[in-house]
């Protein structure tokens, strides 16, 4: 199963590849499909429906907007970030939304979006049902779609949402599941891991094309990392966290030292630049997931800030090895990480808690956070 770089480093918001990237993705796609099919003059409502981990902690994680801004043909990529929060406070206001920007249907967020903290979806914790609605209030098409990490987005039998061959169908000349078989690969035919990963992406586009669009993902890691260091203010959320990234910026350009360990510091600035930019909601790459996704381009802007010989063909062989690692973690284990309500029964031993489950009806779930 053939995972590429481009699979593991998508560009685009924060603060969640499964809860914000993923739901944006999977609300485009809907409503491309209405339109592909013929569907989209007739619908004149939409419902959306967000189901365990994403009915939990959607809110919190801004799934509700990203379901707008996709419904309205938006792509993570390219959104502007800049003017999400006036964009969604329009629909909310005028309880309309324009689909894929060119057709508008009745859509009020506060009551036709909705969040089911105790249910799921029998595929994954991050599901997602939308209704296309008639002007009579019948249904004329249902999709369910699930964001399974990274951004990466599924339909209701697993397959790629976005139509695309699925990963299992790729054909490339060094496959590997497993960090033994990469480092065989590796060892047999004489390549490093980063020109190992080349061929492979090699058999999917010309070589020229791979390399200009892994420099695109260094360039938007870069323009986080500066963003966060020249932004302040209060985060989002209600616990008023501030950033502190532009005052440590300021700290360390006026300190002088010789001091050889002031390079980690300037390497936890750039993680934390990009971590506040995240959870602003601003535009990061996801590395694999949005809570890891400060770490790559830290080491990335060391190498190129730091190492007097650094240059682009560095960066992309430092972005493919990267990739290859989070490769095996997608492969081999879950890369969607967030809290949902309980979904145990009362005198269950929880294993989050290590206690017995604290409902106190045996016909509730206490829906305590139980991580995923």
């Amino acid at each position: 199963m053939h995972i590429s770089v481009f699979d593991i480093f998508k560009i685009g918001i924060g603060p969640s590849s499964s809860h914000t990237v993923g739901p944006m993705r999977a609300a485009r796609r809907f409503a491309e499909r209405l339109s592909q099919d013929g569907q989209l003059a007739a619908t004149a409502s939409v419902k959306i429906e967000l189901f365990g981990s994403l009915g939990f902690t959607g809110k919190g994680h801004g799934s509700d907007r990203a379901v707008i801004l996709g419904l309205e043909g938006e792509d993570p990529a390219t959104v502007d970030v800049d003017h999400v929060p006036r964009r969604v406070a329009k629909v909310a206001e005028h309880k309309t939304i324009k689909l894929l920007g060119e057709h508008d249907v009745a859509f009020d967020p506060a009551s036709q979006i909705i969040f089911h903290r105790r249910e799921k979806l029998p595929l994954h914790a991050n599901g997602m049902r939308f209704t296309a609605l008639s002007a009579g209030g019948e249904t004329i098409v249902e999709r369910i779609y699930y964001s399974v990490g990274g951004g990466f987005v599924v339909d209701h039998a697993g397959a790629p949402a976005d139509g695309s061959t699925p990963a299992d169908q790729v054909v490339v000349p060094y496959p590997f599941n497993s960090g033994d078989e990469l480092l065989r690969h590796a060892s047999d035919h004489g390549l490093a891991i980063s020109s190992l990963m080349l061929e492979n992406e090699k058999a999917l586009a010309p070589e020229a094309e791979v390399k200009r669009r892994v420099l695109e993902i260094w360039n938007a890691m870069e323009s986080c990392v500066k963003r966060g260091c020249e932004r302040e203010g209060i985060l989002p959320g209600g616990l008023k966290v501030r950033r502190r990234a532009a005052a440590l910026n300021r700290k360390l350009k006026s300190e002088a030292t010789n001091d050889p360990l002031k390079i980690m510091d300037w390497v936890n600035l750039f993680a934390l630049a990009v971590n506040e930019e995240n959870a602003a909601g601003g535009r990061v790459v996801t590395a694999p997931t949005n809570g890891a996704a400060g770490i790559i381009p830290a080491v990335a802007m060391y190498y190129r800030r730091f190492l007097p010989n650094s240059d682009d063909e560095g960066t992309i062989r430092f972005l493919l090895t990267a990739a290859a690692i989070g490769a095996l973690y997608k492969k081999n284990a879950s890369i969607s990480g967030a809290e949902v309500g309980c979904q145990g029964e009362v005198g269950v031993a929880c294993s989050t808690a290590r206690t017995r489950c604290r409902s106190t009806r045996s016909s509730r779930r206490c829906g305590a956070p139980v991580r995923t």
